[in-house]
This record gives C-alpha cells, structure tokens and sequence, in this order.
C-alpha cells in the first residue's frame, strides 16, 4: 500500500483480488487482454476502495478555530498495517463479458481524474485500449497540502514549472512546542516541491486525454452490472460538457463498457456500488491565505509540521507554502 495525497491505494499483491464476471479471482490469473487491462489499471494505483477513519469532533473543533495560525489539519490514523486487513480480498475493479468481439477494442471507464485515476486513464490508453476518464469536477481545488517528493517529477515525468515553489527546510514542532530543523542535508539541487492539485491533476488528465483516452466532465450516478456474460457494464452519469444542459446539473447519459475502474476517492460511488463494504476515514480542512511579503520571506523555501493534540488531536497540522 502506498499513500497519494491522503488517499490509500492498493498496488498489485499476492493478496490483491479482482472481480472477474462477478467472481474474484487473483490477479495474477490468466484471463487474457481482461486480465492485462485491469493488471494495468491496478499497477497505476486506481482503485475502487479507499480507507479513511472517522476524525474525532474535537478535530473539527480544533480546525475550526480562527486564531489557529496554521493552513491544513489532517488526522489519518497510522493506517499502513491496517489496509491490507481492510482490503485483502476486495474487489478493485469490476470486469465483465465473454471474449471481446472480433476487431473491437477493451473499454474501460476510470471514475474519478485525480493523480491516481488519471495517471490509470493514461496507462491504458497508451496500451491501446479504449478509455474513459470520468472527472466531476476539472478544477477542483482539493484540500491537499500538495507537496511532493523529488523523485516524483522523474516518476511520473512531470514538468518542472507546474511546481509553484521548491522548499529546501522544514520545522518540525513536537506536542511540547520543541522545533527540529530538517534539510541540513539537502544538496543544491534537491528539494520538495509544492503544487497546486488542481494544476497538477489537471496536467495529468490532459495529458491522458492526449494520450488517446476521453476526458468525460461529468458526474457518474449509477452502474448497471451485466446479467450475462457478453452483456457490459452500463454507466449512467451526468455530463457537464454538453453544451445542451444545464451546466449546474448536465445532461444524463449512458455509457457501455467492459471493465470499471474506481479512482473516486474516500466517498467512491463505484465502491458502492460494488458492495466493497463500509470503510473508516480521516477529515481534512485546509484555507490558503496571503500574508505580507516581510512575513513571507520566513516561508519562501520552509515548511512547517506540527504534531500534538493543541492543533490537531489525532496526527498533525502543516503549513506550506
């Protein structure tokens, strides 16, 4: 398991289970051009589960202060041992049909265009495969402190202008108020970067769409599940995009198709669906603010942490700038 931006996915394991015409079967199964796409889709770290915990109401309380002097509030308990007790055996994705039509390509919808889903989307469309990416909302502003590691611009070849600044320090302050300096040790071209998600997701989504996948702006509402082997998945979702509706509400439209991917976050619609059980989840506030320049100048290349239960009673609070 890996955490993306607060989100727990589940990678390719021994213990990882796909849904295949109903029934679970491993992943490591022989099940042709099906099996290939969905191995794809889950090794792009999509899937239709994701873990959270219930955030005591003093967090919110806590978060909620005015005269807290911080940006973000996370309280994800220490999850990592737990999700695979969670998700051993859950069905990642949805998979349907008998051996496909002479000619025609897999097609494979993915719920949800943030990093995960929209890093999928394009995995597949590069592999040939039909594809779908459904996103409700392209510019969404994410509450997501939105600092990533050095290593991930490599990783996923992202471009160096969509970080808005490199921090080279960070404070780390203790329940008993003790700062710890951090990046001592960095070298002149090492740094964390700080994103905007809603920049960085976007450049992930048009980069898929580029890729040959079709960028759906639409809300996805219900999924129908084959009754029979050669019948598909069918969605219904609302599209935003057609000029025709109502931009508030979109216009209500089907889709069909064989393999159903679920990358939409804590409250996924497709997990739902799929019956993948009820499933504990931590709250996150987070307010951007501008402060004076002469304030800023502490900020340009330093983050901060704070850990104790003064700013956020289950893990931490963070300011970045």
């Amino acid at each position: 398991t890996g955490d993306l931006h607060g989100t727990e996915f589940l990678h390719p394991t021994p213990q990882s289970k796909v849904a295949l015409r109903g029934n679970v079967a491993s992943a490591s199964s022989p099940c042709g051009t099906l099996g290939a796409a969905v191995g794809a889709a889950v090794a792009a770290t999509a899937t239709a589960t994701a873990v959270r915990r219930r955030c005591r109401k003093s967090s919110a309380a806590v978060a909620a202060r005015p005269s807290t002097a911080f940006v973000g509030v996370s309280a994800p308990e220490a999850v990592a041992p737990r999700v695979s007790e969670f998700l051993r055996g859950a069905r990642m994705a949805m998979c349907a049909g008998a051996p496909l039509p002479e000619g025609r390509k897999l097609r494979v919808a993915v719920i949800g265009g943030g990093p995960g889903g929209a890093c999928c989307a394009e995995t597949l469309a590069k592999g040939g495969i039909e594809t779908y990416l459904i996103e409700r909302k392209l510019d969404n502003c994410k509450p997501c402190g939105g600092a990533i590691p050095l290593c991930m611009l490599d990783e996923f070849d992202l471009p160096t202008d969509i970080v808005d600044r490199k921090v080279r320090k960070m404070t780390m302050i203790s329940p008993t108020n003790k700062e710890v300096q951090i990046g001592q040790t960095l070298k002149d071209d090492e740094f964390i970067g700080m994103v905007r998600r809603e920049v960085m997701d976007s450049y992930l989504r048009e980069r898929a769409a580029e890729s040959g996948c079709h960028l759906i702006n639409g809300l996805f509402m219900s999924m129908t599940s084959p009754e029979q082997k050669d019948e598909p998945y069918v969605l219904t979702y609302n599209d935003f995009g057609d000029d025709e509706g109502n931009a508030r509400k979109g216009v209500k439209k089907t889709l069909e198709v064989d393999v159903v991917i679920g990358a939409d976050g804590a409250n996924s619609r497709v997990a739902k669906e799929i019956k993948a059980g009820d499933y504990e989840y931590a709250i996150a506030f987070q307010e951007r603010m501008r402060i004076p320049e002469e304030k800023m100048d502490y900020y340009k290349e330093r983050a901060e942490m704070y850990v104790g239960e003064d700013v956020s009673p289950d893990f931490y609070a963070w300011v970045f700038p």
